[in-house]
């Protein structure tokens, strides 16, 4: 068959680069090849344990691709001919296209502990079928052990304290959960919360080997610690499905990404590569930065979509800023940009500021809770860097101003001065919000430099 637009890949990335190439060229053929007929929607993955009533709430639906007349052909591709334009599907059926848009995604890794093939050692798998398993066991389970203190770690032992029966431990190699994404101060809020509901958490451990006869029982840490498991949960991060881009002889970097340009073309012209497959660098440093988030993935998608048959130069990414936001127990945390860590590793020069306040005037109103921003600025220009915030709901959208502030690369001073909308019952007050009076910490800081 012929089709105009073929896009290899049903999750977001590939969704919203198939709904924005119909969008921009309506009179184009656009058909979209996803290997998993019943993917779900990434983020909520952990939700779907206890959460959701029905874990099918969560699946990643066709209805918006049918109603744009975008064609779904489930079939996994197989190889791909850039010289004659065909993808070749593992049914044998082949498509000649014009473009291509390779949005694979990314695998769980599973790291080589003796014993991880064992029956109850789950993976993260985005597919319906797959997570129900998972669910079913998880509240079968009344010992669960997560390998791994990202953000997948930390949510799904947070979800899993809902069953008061059951004993979750979460197991990091690093000194601090979340460390990736946060300063010591976050991460150090996020572990207790988790211990305030229960979990217990192993930092500064790893996990030498899972045992058991038909099926998990415990799992031995570096320290001796044997840990009790009725199932075991592998977080511990992806890797990018890049198969199908190297067989077929386009470039792909030394950790394993699709490389790409800021229009999200790969080195064939009519190939174009999004989300988790393909090469993301860090906003500020340009270094290959493995950042897979479903918000990178669809900014990507809709430069791609848009640039499949012209470049628009504004259309064009100019790096990740990482945005990035949870939820554990009560606390809400979220972070885009670099952290102090970053910048120290990378040696910026930098200054900080910081504020708390509640988000509520006055706190006294109800269903207040305490906001604390930490921006950090680079030395003398002030430009600003990242950002870091805790607290109640509001953190999930507070951080979007951060993220658009360094993409717009405002500066410390254009913060401070930042006109803002606020509410007794939706944010701080105008005399004391964080945000701007972590900005002018952080400006009054600098005055004293000079």
């Amino acid at each position: 068959m012929d089709c105009n637009i073929v896009i290899v890949g049903g999750g977001p990335a590939g969704v919203i680069t198939a709904l924005t190439a119909k969008s921009v060229y309506p009179e184009k053929s656009v058909c979209i090849i996803k290997e998993i007929a019943d993917g779900v929607i990434p983020c909520s993955i952990p939700y779907m344990i206890y959460t959701l009533a029905d874990p099918a709430q969560s699946i990643l639906g066709n209805k918006p691709l049918e109603d744009a007349g975008v064609k779904i052909i489930v079939d996994k591709a197989e190889s791909l001919d850039t010289a004659a334009s065909v993808l070749t599907l593992a049914s044998s059926r082949t498509i000649d296209y014009e473009r291509l848009v390779i949005a694979t995604g990314s695998s769980p890794v599973v790291p080589p502990i003796p014993g991880v093939e064992l029956p109850g050692v789950f993976s993260i798998t985005k597919s319906l079928s797959a997570i129900s398993l998972l669910r079913e066991k998880a509240r079968a389970a009344k010992r669960v052990v997560i390998l791994g203190g990202g953000f997948i770690g930390a949510e799904f032992a947070d979800e899993l304290t809902r069953n008061p029966d059951a004993e979750v431990h979460i197991v990091e190699i690093l000194p601090r959960l979340l460390s990736q994404d946060f300063d010591d101060e976050f991460c150090d809020a996020a572990t207790a919360e988790l211990a305030g509901t229960g979990v217990q958490v192993h930092t500064g451990r790893r996990a030498i080997s899972i045992g058991g006869e038909d099926k998990v029982k415990r799992v031995e840490l570096d320290d001796g610690t044997s840990l009790q498991a009725d199932i075991v949960i592998i977080g511990v991060g992806g890797r990018p499905n890049a198969e199908l881009a190297a067989k077929a002889g386009l470039t792909v970097t030394e950790k394993g990404s699709i490389w790409v340009d800021s229009y999200m073309r790969t080195t064939v012209k009519s190939v174009f590569a999004v989300g988790d497959c393909a090469l993301k660098r860090d906003f500020f440093t340009r270094k290959e930065a493995p950042v897979w988030l479903a918000s990178t993935a669809t900014s990507e998608a809709r430069i791609a979509g848009t640039n499949l048959y012209g470049i628009r130069v504004l259309r064009q990414i100019q790096g990740t800023v990482s945005a990035f936001s949870t939820k554990i127990g009560g606390l809400c945390l979220a972070s885009a940009g670099m952290t102090r860590r970053m910048c120290e590793e990378e040696g910026f020069r930098i200054v900080t500021g910081e504020a708390m306040a509640p988000d509520r005037h006055p706190g006294f109103l109800p269903g207040p809770s305490p906001m604390k921003v930490k921006l950090i600025f680079a030395n003398r220009s002030g430009a600003l860097l990242g950002g870091q915030v805790s607290g109640g709901p509001s953190v999930g959208e507070l951080i979007n101003v951060i993220s658009i502030g360094i993409q717009m690369q405002l500066n410390v001073r254009q913060l401070d001065m930042m006109q803002i909308a606020t509410h007794p019952l939706l944010t701080s007050a105008p005399t004391v919000h964080p945000l701007i009076n972590a900005a002018h910490n952080a400006l009054a800081k600098l005055r004293l430099q000079k």
